[in-house]
């Protein structure tokens, strides 16, 4: 019988082989056989571990979770974190196959098909920062947001990575991005910032809750884009994901939206606010966002404009959200745009304070007619002199 959860536990040369298949880490011998602090390589990857603090406790927290659901005698999806990497390897040599010819090249003589769905869905977890599943969802439950995206058994891995991350034009970006602060947002709107581990939230805005949702694995995006620095930049996604990585642009993308608008590490405020979200009291943000790479993973001399193809209409959201709050509290009472709202507060507050006045004055009246009737009732004797 399959032991439960048998991902439960993370070694660090587990942690280093998980580096090797993602990234193609070429790991010292000193560093591989757990001497670190004598690593005398200077070119060795391995000396960013410690920026991946983040990326790796996501990882074990993915993988511990891991039940095999089978029965005695049948083997599970996931044996070891071996055959977790083993996945990872095959999605990268072959991008172009589908998710139903995957199942049946991994998983020959294991039977339960709805367990080897979960070892993949870990699998493009890990690699690539998606939930996704097998089944298809309605579209209400996706625009959630929490929910798996659904990969057809017989879309490819390039086809699905390029459908969940469709690119459309913004040209008005470029003229707002410089008003989209996050100090901003969260003093006119009131918003707040939360962590997410998957990449399809990044900047969705939940209006009820007032909450901004931010993919934070920086350390994640910047390895792959050390490993996309030098291809060709109109790479497809085919040859990103032989690489291991999302396309170059969109990994970009999504670190300036972070560096660059929502938190530009140039502005004190902005720094400050990131400070108390990488705090493990409170937001827990990878630590990695205050941290500014250019050399490692662009080319100075060749510099790549950023057309905010991605996720620019969750930008232009967050632009209409500052100027025009989503009423909540009492203000839920008034119509939801600014000006309109605040003639609406005005003229209500005009009229209790109309009606105030008038029962002030009503019974400034009352009393004085009460005076006027105690005079009579009662008429004051002057004595003679």
């Amino acid at each position: 019988m399959a032991s439960h959860f048998p991902l439960s536990k993370v070694t660090t040369t587990q942690l280093q082989q998980l580096t090797q298949a993602l990234w193609s880490w070429s790991i010292c011998g000193e560093c591989s056989a757990g001497k670190s602090c004598h690593c005398q390589t200077e070119d060795c990857p391995w000396r960013r571990s410690t920026i991946l603090t983040r990326f790796f406790q996501f990882y074990k927290e993915v993988t511990a979770t891991y039940d095999a659901d089978v029965k005695i005698g049948q083997r599970p999806g996931l044996r070891s974190h071996e055959d977790l990497l083993e996945i990872i390897e095959e999605l990268k040599s072959n991008s172009e196959v589908t998710r139903m010819a995957l199942l049946e090249k991994l998983f020959i003589d294991r039977p339960v098909r709805s367990d080897q769905e979960r070892a993949i869905n870990i699998a493009v977890r890990v690699m690539m920062m998606v939930n996704c599943s097998t089944s298809r969802q309605s579209s209400v439950i996706l625009e959630h947001g929490s929910q798996q995206v659904p990969w057809g058994k017989d879309v490819t891995f390039a086809e699905f990575i390029a459908s969940i991350f469709p690119k459309t034009d913004h040209p008005s970006i470029d003229d707002i991005k410089d008003n989209l602060r996050a100090t901003k947002l969260k003093k006119r709107a009131g918003l707040r910032f939360e962590p997410t581990d998957d990449l399809r939230n990044h900047l969705k805005l939940d209006r009820k809750r007032a909450v901004v949702e931010i993919f934070h694995h920086t350390a994640f995006l910047k390895e792959q884009l050390r490993l996309t620095k030098d291809p060709p930049r109109n790479i497809t996604v085919v040859d990103s994901l032989k690489l291991g990585v999302l396309p170059r642009a969109l990994a970009l993308e999504t670190l300036a939206t972070l560096q660059e608008i929502l938190f530009p590490l140039r502005d004190a405020k902005s720094k400050a606010l990131l400070l108390s979200l990488t705090s493990t009291t409170t937001q827990n943000f990878d630590t990695d966002i205050l941290r500014f790479d250019s050399v490692t993973i662009r080319d100075r001399n060749h510099p790549e404009p950023i057309s905010y193809h991605y996720f620019g209409s969750r930008l232009a959201d967050l632009y209409e959200e500052m100027n025009n709050p989503t009423p909540r509290g009492m203000e839920r009472w008034f119509e939801r745009r600014s000006g309109a709202r605040y003639v609406m507060m005005a003229t209500i507050a005009g009229v209790f304070l109309a009606i105030f006045l008038g029962m002030a004055s009503l019974a400034l009246g009352g009393y004085q007619a009460w005076l006027s009737y105690q005079q009579w009732q009662h008429p004051v004797q002057i004595s003679p002199p």
